[in-house]
């Protein structure tokens, strides 16, 4: 992403669309994501995407041709297996210094300070993936609206990103050993650049803030 001369509100409306991309792709398959999937919509921007973060895209089919065979690649991936899935998409799976309610606790203490419920029309605990990338988008719309003090915004977006998202890398690690289709290795290497670069982002626009505010 270029960054040079750009505002927080700007950085902002470009970080919602990244992410909404990867909540798309990455969330619980259906008929319509998967035609979503199918076509030049999901590949073109998937192809820019790869682009602005240094990832080489997919050579071969994306997802399979049928919906039942998309579905079942993705919970092959990341919701059954013994003893457990290929890749969990849980925070607290890959965090062995706290207990896992004191993770999930913090995330919805997190969630909550920002008026989210996340994930929305989900069972899944606080902590799964689909949810962290939600409250940073949920961050991003408030950073662009400016209806909360900058400040607040990115001291909190700083330590979300810290504190509860190193695990991607960790997580990318493993699809890559054990083999994960190339589309899902693709959207997780996209997905940790990203998270490396708002990390970075987030940092510096702290520093910019004038200190009188602080």
């Amino acid at each position: 992403m270029q960054t040079a001369n750009l505002d927080n509100k700007q950085i902002a409306r470009a970080r919602i669309a990244v992410y909404r991309f990867l909540i798309g792709a990455l969330d619980q398959p259906s008929k319509q994501q998967h035609e979503w999937m199918q076509g030049n919509g999901f590949r073109g921007p998937l192809k820019e995407l790869c682009e602005l973060f240094g990832v080489e895209p997919p050579e071969t089919e994306l997802v399979p041709g049928s919906f039942a065979e998309h579905e079942s690649r993705y919970l092959a991936c990341f919701e059954v297996g013994l003893p457990e899935p290929p890749v969990v998409l849980l925070a607290s799976h890959y965090n062995r210094r706290e207990p896992t309610p004191r993770i999930i606790h913090e995330h919805v203490l997190l969630y909550r300070r920002f008026g989210v419920q996340v994930p929305p029309g989900s069972d899944e605990p606080a902590d799964h993936l689909l949810g962290q990338l939600a409250f940073l988008l949920r961050l991003d719309e408030l950073l662009e609206s400016a209806v909360i003090e900058p400040r607040s915004i990115l001291h909190a977006r700083h330590d979300f990103l810290s504190r509860h998202l190193g695990w991607v890398s960790l997580a990318l690690a493993t699809a890559q050993d054990r083999g994960l289709p190339p589309l899902y290795l693709t959207l997780f290497r996209v997905l940790a650049a990203a998270l490396e670069q708002d990390l970075q982002l987030t940092g510096l626009a702290l520093a910019d803030l004038p200190k009188e505010n602080a």
